[in-house]
């Protein structure tokens, strides 16, 4: 899971602009430009965090940085939901959706630490 989200932050941070053209937003604004980096970069500290815990056998760290995931993806879920008004259903649902994705992994990961 940590490569993976390591792997999502940079791909962020380089291109942010293609999640948004997948979405249906043909010219995204400077300002979603820089959200989609910042996310990226959130993304990137806590799979590189995830990585590094993980690689130093340190289990009670790694449990710690795979909580420290679970609770931004828990976060990023409601969050979705709750922009239903200002971005849409099917964006709500679909950015939920991978929310969801990724905390199912976090809680797999934190499982086989365990």
């Amino acid at each position: 899971m940590g490569w993976l989200r390591t792997s999502v932050g940079i791909a962020l941070i380089a291109a942010p602009g293609v999640p948004m053209r997948l979405a249906g937003t043909e010219s995204p604004t400077g300002a979603a430009l820089l959200l989609m980096r910042t996310i990226g970069i959130r993304d990137l500290v806590l799979g590189l965090g995830a990585v590094s815990a993980a690689r130093s056998g340190d289990g009670d760290d790694a449990r710690r940085w795979t909580k420290a995931t679970l609770a931004s993806d828990a976060l990023d879920t409601v969050v979705s939901l709750a922009a239903i008004r200002s971005i849409g259903r099917r964006d709500s649902w679909f950015a939920a959706g991978l929310a969801v994705g990724f905390a199912c992994g976090d809680i797999q990961s934190l499982r086989t630490a365990c």
